[in-house]
C-alpha cells in the first residue's frame, strides 16, 4: 500500500479500536496523538482534520464504518512491515487506558485474521502482548463484528 493510503487505513484502524467500545478515551486519543507527533508513520499527517472525521463517521453510521473497515482489511495489499507497524498501532491503543475489554480484542482478532504475518512471527515480534495474539475465544473464527457501536457526543 502506499505511503499516504497507509497513513491513513493506520489512522483509520486506530480510530476504529477506539470506537468499538462504545467511549473514545481521552488517553485513547492522546496515545494516538503521541504516535502520530512522535513516529515516522505519519509524517506530514492532519490529524485534528482525520480525528474529528473518522470520529464523526463512526457517530453516523456506527458499527457500518467498522464493518467496512474489515472489509477494505480483507483486501487490502499491506507489507509485512505495514501489518506489523500496525498492530504496534493497535496494541499502544490497546493499553492506552489501560481498560482491555472485551471488544477490542474482539476487533484486533477480526484484523488479525485478515494479516498475512504469521502469529508466530507476531510472537516474536510482540511477546509482552502474547496474551493478545492468542485468541482462546476463537473470536477470528467469526468475520463478522456483531456488537453495537454508539459515540456519545
Amino acid at each position: 500500500m502506499k505511503i499516504n493510503e497507509f497513513q491513513k487505513f493506520l489512522f483509520r484502524s486506530a480510530v476504529c479500536l477506539m470506537a468499538v467500545d462504545s467511549n473514545v478515551s481521552d488517553s485513547e486519543i492522546q496515545e494516538l496523538s503521541n504516535i502520530v507527533k512522535t513516529t515516522a508513520y505519519f509524517f506530514d499527517f492532519e490529524f485534528d482534520e482525520a480525528l474529528r472525521n473518522n470520529i464523526s463517521e463512526i457517530r453516523d453510521k456506527g458499527k457500518k464504518v467498522i464493518e467496512k473497515y474489515l472489509e477494505d482489511l480483507s483486501t487490502s495489499e499491506l507489507t509485512e512491515k505495514q501489518e506489523l507497524i500496525l498492530v504496534e498501532v493497535l496494541f499502544r491503543i490497546i493499553e492506552a487506558d489501560n481498560i482491555v475489554d472485551a471488544s477490542k480484542l474482539n476487533f484486533f482478532h477480526l484484523v488479525k485474521s485478515n494479516l498475512k504475518t504469521s502469529v508466530e512471527i507476531l510472537i516474536t515480534k510482540f511477546p509482552r502482548q502474547v496474551e493478545y495474539l492468542i485468541d482462546s475465544n476463537h473470536n477470528s473464527v467469526n468475520t463478522n463484528f456483531d456488537p453495537d457501536v454508539t459515540l456519545n457526543e
